[in-house]
């Protein structure tokens, strides 16, 4: 990458402070990779051009970073995720029961139910490509090979930042970051392995396995228990079949039955509560370790 847009980026990103992170790595993407794509047509089409002259033609067409800047801040205005921003009930009571028509804690749930199946898929795909590139490293196909499986972990982080923003509603990059493709595999390589979200990407990935089984299993939990407690009288009256699996059945009382499935309606809000409250905390880690910073 040439001096000229070095600098027409470091100003990019000076006039981009106090956006959102996800907007500015997707403003300095699209920047960086019109910037050098505009540049090898730039000089193929005009030989006699030298490369400062070819940059300046390119970023005049593109626009002062000001303008461009601008632009962005303008467009993040309106691609707020839809799960992003909820009305809130005014009264406590309203408030905890409203969470049943709330399609952010029911996404959020959704998100924790899944997070396990993914969570397998990340850490199987992330081990075996980092155990195959360790143990060939030390061949000439070593090298490509792991640059191609740190690839995918970048593909699989970009992949899980769209799940998060659809289901979590944390902003996440709508653009990977930018490889450059003019300096060679060499220069390729080193710019997958130098970068720190690669990394960060690769180790939340990892986490994904112990974090999803976790949340698969509360959530499982405490939905089949809430559950279970709605149904009890159904499931002891008409059914015959004891809520409380214990070698003697124990059997509701037919008054405390009522109370038995507001306990379970009450358990089912606060799951529901937990898992909002879950998607957001988690939602902050994603935004943490896939987004550029």
């Amino acid at each position: 990458m040439i001096k000229l847009i070095e600098d027409y980026l470091n100003a990019f990103r000076e006039e981009l402070k106090g956006s959102d992170r996800a907007t500015i790595q997707d403003a300095l993407s699209d920047a960086e990779d019109h910037l050098s794509t505009a540049l090898d047509i730039e000089l193929s089409e005009n030989p006699e051009e030298t490369k400062e002259e070819a940059v300046k033609n390119i970023i005049g067409r593109y626009g002062d970073p000001e303008e461009v800047a601008e632009h962005y801040r303008n467009v993040e205005k309106y691609t707020t995720p839809a799960l992003s921003s909820g009305k809130r009930p005014r009264s406590g009571i309203s408030a905890f029961c409203g969470v049943i028509a709330d399609p952010s804690a029911w996404a959020a749930m959704l998100y924790m139910i899944l997070s396990m199946a993914t969570g397998i898929i990340y850490f199987t795909w992330a081990v075996t490509g980092f155990s195959v590139s360790a143990s060939l490293i030390v061949l000439i196909i070593g090298v490509p090979l792991a640059w191609l499986f740190f690839l995918s972990f970048r593909a699989l982080a970009f992949v899980e930042g769209r799940i998060v923003e659809t289901l979590l509603g944390a902003r996440m990059p709508r653009r990977a970051i930018f490889i450059s493709k003019g300096e060679g595999w060499w220069g390729s390589i080193k710019g997958i392995f130098s970068t720190g979200s690669t990394w960060s990407s690769f180790i939340y990935l990892i986490l994904m396995l112990p974090l999803g089984v976790l949340y698969f299993t509360v959530f499982i939990t405490l939905t089949a228990v809430s559950l279970s407690l709605i149904a009890d009288p159904i499931l002891e009256l008409v059914l015959k079949v004891p809520v409380m699996d214990i070698p003697e059945a124990w059997w509701t009382p037919v008054w405390l039955m009522p109370f038995v499935v507001l306990a379970g309606v009450v358990l089912f809000l606060s799951t529901l509560h937990l898992a909002k409250a879950t998607g957001k905390l988690h939602g902050k880690l994603a935004r943490t370790m896939l987004v550029s910073g």
